[in-house]
C-alpha cells in the first residue's frame, strides 16, 4: 500500500520540477507597473519678461496690461482683460499683483478675443481682481 502512494508523490514531484524548469526565472517576470517606471522630465522653458522700452528696463518700472476677470486654478488658466489696445502675445511671461505683492506668473496662450485675453497658470495663485503686467 505504501508503495503505490510513494510512486505518486515521487511522480508528482518530478513533474512540479520539471514544471518549474521550463518557467522564466522569477527576476524576469517582475514587471513595473506603467505609473512606476522612470519617465523622462521634459526640458524646463524659459520665462521672458519683455520691456517695454529702455528707461523701463534701467528703472524696473513695468507697463500694466489689464486685471484677471475670472480664475480656473483646476484647468490651470486666467482671464484677463487689457486696458487699452496692448495685446500680450503669445508665449510672453505676465506678472500679477495683489496688493503690491506678487501673486502669481503666467504665460499667455494664443486665444484672445477683443481685450480678453486667455493665460496659463505657470507660478503661484492669482485671484479675480489682480494686477497683470508685462
Amino acid at each position: 500500500m505504501i508503495l503505490p502512494v510513494a510512486r505518486t508523490l515521487l511522480a508528482a514531484l518530478v513533474c512540479c520540477v520539471a514544471a518549474a524548469c521550463t518557467l522564466p526565472r522569477a527576476s524576469q517576470m517582475v514587471r513595473l507597473p506603467k505609473w512606476a517606471r522612470k519617465q523622462e522630465v521634459p526640458k524646463a522653458t524659459p520665462i521672458r519678461f519683455p520691456k517695454a522700452n529702455a528707461t523701463d528696463a534701467a528703472t524696473g518700472k513695468r507697463k500694466q496690461i489689464g486685471t484677471i476677470l475670472l480664475v480656473n486654478a483646476e484647468a490651470g488658466f486666467v482671464l484677463i482683460e487689457t486696458h487699452g489696445g496692448v495685446q500680450p502675445e503669445a508665449g510672453m511671461a505676465l506678472k500679477c499683483l495683489r496688493d503690491g505683492a506678487d501673486s502669481g506668473v503666467l504665460i499667455v496662450s494664443g486665444e484672445h478675443q477683443g481685450t480678453h485675453v486667455i493665460a496659463d497658470i505657470t507660478t503661484g495663485t492669482p485671484r479675480k481682481g489682480d494686477q497683470v503686467f508685462q
